[in-house]
């Protein structure tokens, strides 16, 4: 059963066409060929279409000379296996395009688990947000929202790929006899790592403070939305001099404001 995880992470510099046909070979793409023939059936086919291709030109020059119908039929027919062929010859597309734009899309299935966690973590914060009322109300930024985030989850899954690929070059060294000499070049690379580790870890714990901060956003909205009554209650503390409760209601007012400013705040910092 496929999931999110079967779905590529890409550059969002890819055009949006080349990016959904990338998409529509995941399958392929994971060695998973559920319809995608072996090269080599794509070269036999090519061949065939060759032929094919020759033996429609012959047939169609014999029907021009003789005038037969049949003989034209013939050449139709071949004309439009040698079409069937080509199509068959050529690999797919979205697999072409793979080959084009290698190294700027991500299987997030074929990286290893803190990899996975971290690219987890981010996607879930950034699905938050775009899922938010007060996104889909047009009252967030929407830079930060339409170009930002999708580009911070980008470089979260491009770091940790890189990431993942030196723990698993590490941990092969680590098998073999430890030597002082190989100590030696290990520890300093062993903490590159951890340092690169806890910036992305820091760069994701920023998508997710940005998603707490839409929640709470979110909550003064619907907050908000309760509030118009509350002029009846006004009126009613107005009239038995409760000042304390009016300077409370005034307050709760603020909430919305001051919660989409915050949340604004947090999206702008995610663009520096």
């Amino acid at each position: 059963m496929e999931t999110w995880t079967d779905q590529p992470i890409m550059d969002p510099d890819i055009p949006l066409g080349d990016r959904r046909r990338i998409i529509s070979a995941a399958s392929l793409l994971l060695g998973r060929p559920d319809h995608e023939p072996p090269r080599w059936v794509r070269r036999l086919f090519a061949g065939a279409a060759i032929c094919t291709a020759a033996l429609g030109g012959a047939l169609s020059a014999a029907a021009y000379e003789t005038g037969h119908e049949s003989a034209g039929l013939a050449a139709l027919m071949v004309f439009f296996t040698a079409i069937l062929f080509i199509g068959v010859s050529r690999p797919n597309a979205g697999v072409r395009l793979s080959r084009e734009y290698a190294g700027r899309y991500i299987f997030p299935a074929e990286l290893d688990d803190p990899a996975l966690d971290l690219v987890t973590r981010a996607r879930r914060a950034i699905k938050e947000v775009s899922a938010s009322r007060v996104h889909r109300l047009g009252l967030l930024d929407g830079i930060a929202n339409d170009v930002v985030l999708p580009r911070r989850l980008w470089d979260v899954a491009r770091l940790v790929r890189i990431q993942a690929d030196l723990r698993a070059e590490q941990a092969e060294a680590r098998a073999e006899v430890m030597t002082p000499e190989l100590a030696a070049v290990l520890e300093p690379q062993q903490e590159a790592l951890r340092r690169s580790v806890a910036a992305v870890t820091e760069r994701v714990w920023e998508l997710e403070m940005y998603a707490g901060r839409v929640r709470s956003a979110d909550s003064a909205l619907r907050a908000s939305e309760l509030q118009r009554s509350n002029d009846k209650y006004l009126d009613l503390l107005a009239q038995t001099g409760d000042t304390e409760g009016l300077r409370a209601l005034t307050d709760q007012a603020d909430a919305l404001t001051a919660s989409l400013r915050e949340a604004i705040a947090a999206g702008q910092t995610l663009g520096t």
